[in-house]
């Protein structure tokens, strides 16, 4: 019997594109009559920026600055940023709870734009998004508007760890090579290539246990590896900007190739420590509607 990462790798050579199991809205908690592994989920607070980087700098910052520059050197009127908001240009700042079948994330995103040829003025954006059995809610904390549809809340399974199944079998067979080299030439073909990543052993961030892996072309990053009772896997990789990044795997950590790229980073994740339930809750003052 195949372990489950060759499993995968057969499920993907036959259908593509790849999409991660167990999001909320896009799973059947019914199937198999699986349970839910979410629903045993402590409270986990997370706290990360994520930076597009170019080179190596904040691209968004590093092209302000040369504009601020060009300004300078000629006799137009100029207004600069704050030195406050300069240091978060093209940075977005994610705080993500969960606890049970629910899931909350609040992003803050800052960039710039001119009024004028030299007027610089920052440009803030800030969002909530919420899951948790019954609805789903996003909401524009700037304009106080939001959207909200029925959901069964965060639905994971307990999956099985295809590192620790690969461990029982040191010696992969010629047939397992070649169906991981069929598969990785089909992504290739296919513009997926980043799906094959490669395990390059385990590490720490924020306190927390993390697998490492790398992806040709997106860079190597961590997993966090403490999850996996509550269905958490750290076999996947998703740096989606949105929820659907969130569901199924915690990103710790990415260095992008060649300093080019997306950019993340946690400066703190606690698993157990109390949360306030209002992070769950929308705020006062927001209009919703509902979707169809």
């Amino acid at each position: 019997m195949q372990h489950r990462s060759l499993t995968w790798l057969a499920s993907a050579f036959v259908a593509l594109p790849l999409v991660a199991c167990s999001a909320s809205g896009n799973h059947d908690a019914g199937t198999d009559g699986a349970k839910n592994a979410a629903n045993a989920t402590p409270p986990i607070h997370v706290s990360q920026t994520m930076v597009v980087l170019r080179d190596g700098r904040p691209a968004s910052e590093e092209n302000y600055r040369q504009a601020l520059a060009d300004c300078r050197k000629g006799s137009l009127p100029t207004q600069p940023l704050g030195d406050d908001v300069v240091g978060k240009l093209g940075r977005t700042f994610y705080d993500v709870w969960y606890e049970g079948a629910r899931l909350s994330e609040r992003a803050d995103r800052w960039d710039y734009q001119t009024a004028g040829t030299c007027q610089f003025k920052p440009v803030h954006e800030s969002t909530l998004a919420i899951i948790k059995p019954g609805e789903t809610v996003t909401v524009d904390l700037i304009g106080k508007t939001g959207t909200r549809q029925p959901s069964e809340g965060v639905v994971r399974e307990v999956g099985t760890d295809a590192a620790a199944e690969h461990a029982a079998k040191p010696a992969e067979s010629d047939d397992d090579a070649a169906l991981r080299a069929a598969v990785a030439a089909q992504l290739n073909k296919q513009g997926q290539g980043d799906l094959m990543a490669r395990s390059a052993g385990t590490d720490s961030a924020a306190g927390q246990p993390c697998k490492r892996l790398d992806q040709p072309g997106i860079g190597e990053s961590c997993v966090w590896s403490g999850g996996r009772k509550w269905g958490f896997s750290s076999d996947v990789v998703d740096d989606t900007e949105g929820l659907n990044g969130r569901l199924d795997s915690i990103l710790l950590w990415r260095h992008p190739p060649q300093g080019t790229g997306k950019q993340w980073t946690t400066e703190k994740m606690t698993v157990g420590a109390a949360i306030d339930g209002k992070v769950f809750e929308v705020p006062s003052g927001i209009s919703l509607t509902t979707a169809n």
